[in-house]
This record gives C-alpha cells, structure tokens and sequence, in this order.
C-alpha cells in the first residue's frame, strides 16, 4: 500500500511545485536570443524535472482527495488507484533519470571541451568512457523502470530486511548520479584557480553537487528504511528542497548562458 497522504505534505508538495515552475518560466522570459547547448542542457534538466514530478504529485492529490474528501477508503488498493499511482512512479523516474543525463551534458558542454583544463584527461583519457557510463546507465535503469517486480502500488517484496527490487532499478540513477557528482567536483577542484570556466558557473556547480549528495543521501534513507520505520517517509521533504537549492545555484548557470557560440 503507497502511503496515505495529509493536507500538509499536498500543501508542501505543491509549493515545491510552484517554486520550480516560477523559476521556470522566469528563465524562459529571460531566454536569451541564442541561447547556448549548456543553457539548453540546464533549462531542459529542470524542465523534466518539473514535468515529471507532475504525473506523480497529480495521482497522489488525486488518491488524498478520494480518500480523505470523498471517503474512499479503499481507492489506494482500489484498481485505479494502483494504476494512476504506478503510471505517476514510472513517469517520474524517467524524467528524473533524463534529469542527470543532462547534467552531465551540462558538464561535458562546460568543462571537457576547454582546451585549457588539460588535467580533464585523468577523467578517463576522454570522455568516450563517461558517455558510455551515462547512457548504459539511463538505458539499464528505463528498462528496469517498466518491470512489473518493481510493485508500483503495493508494498514491495524485501529480500534480508531491506533488499527489493525497487532498489536494484534505483542503482543506475545512482551511477550516473555519482558520475554527475564526480565530475563536478573534480572540474570544480581543476578550474577553480583558471579562468577557463567563468567563476560563477563554478560555485554554482559546487554548491550543486553539496545540495545533490544531500538528496541522495535523504532518498537513500528513505529507500532502505521507510518499510521499517515509516518516520524516515519524511526524509523525502529534505530531498525536495534540495533540489530547490539546486536549482537556485544552477538557475545562475542558466541566466549566464555559458558558453556561447
């Protein structure tokens, strides 16, 4: 069973949302004449993101209004229930997974095409390696999205106290994740002394990579524990704002245009 929702968590959810697609649409308005590949990158990152936070936040208001204004107690077990629920998870996951694949892009834009960082090379020699990491990645963890043993819906199968199947599908957004991660501080650490890359663009990618460590490390938490302490549900509100920091530091990226051509 997916967890019953209260008026506070539908009020906070659908703040986040505003505050993302505010941001969005600010940015669209000062959309640049020829925006460049990193603004496109960054812009449509959070573009996903917002979009497809909306498919999950739309069900999950919908199931609290049956159930708490209308009385349906059953709509959270109920066939459609389980099905606009699951159909929201699926949804959100891509995105979220196309999410990092174009923060990497945002980075390969921004810092493996200077020619001045020569020490990108102990990245991995070149980045056909981190293309293939990213990609297989997104690839792998789509597939295992659209698996039924993932249980949308319904409580899942856990395997030694904590294992499902929810978290072998979850390990290759962690990798392309850690890999966004990797680069992004390891570029920060290279540049931050150069001119190469403009210095606001690296304190946002800083700042960034502190801000996504931390949802990863709330999502984790909740991931591998909210079955048996259902208290550590909450550790989701932390991993949402998150976001909203990064986007706050990345939103300078954006508004910079970096990199034009």
């Amino acid at each position: 069973m997916v967890m019953i929702e209260n008026i506070p968590s539908i009020v906070f959810l659908w703040s986040y949302m505003a505050i993302i697609w505010g941001n969005l649409i600010q940015i669209w308005i000062q959309k640049p004449e020829n925006p460049s590949k990193s603004w496109k990158y960054l812009f449509n990152a959070f573009f996903l993101l917002a979009f497809g936070d909306i498919f999950h936040l739309l069900p999950r208001t919908y199931l609290w209004y049956q159930y708490s204004i209308r009385g349906r107690t059953d709509i959270y077990t109920s066939s459609i229930g389980v099905l606009i629920y699951g159909a929201g998870l699926i949804i959100t996951g891509i995105s979220m997974t196309f999410f990092y694949l174009l923060f990497y892009l945002f980075w390969k834009e921004t810092y493996s095409k200077k020619d001045e960082i020569v020490n990108l090379k102990s990245l991995g020699q070149n980045t056909k390696t981190l293309d293939a990491v990213a990609y297989i990645s997104v690839i792998v963890r789509i597939i295992l999205i659209l698996l039924p043993w993932n249980q949308y819906g319904a409580e899942p199968v856990y395997y030694y106290t904590i294992f499902s199947f929810r978290l072998l599908t979850n390990l290759p957004l962690y990798i392309i994740g850690i890999e966004v991660l990797y680069l992004f501080i390891k570029s920060y650490n290279l540049t931050k002394k150069s001119n190469s890359v403009h210095p606001e663009i690296n304190r946002a990618v800083k700042n960034s990579a502190i801000w996504i460590i931390v949802s990863f490390l709330t999502y984790t938490g909740t991931l591998l524990g909210v079955h048996l302490i259902p208290l550590l549900g909450m550790l989701m509100i932390p991993k949402t704002i998150a976001y909203i920091i990064v986007l706050y530091y990345m939103k300078k990226c954006i508004l910079l245009n970096p990199d034009i051509e």
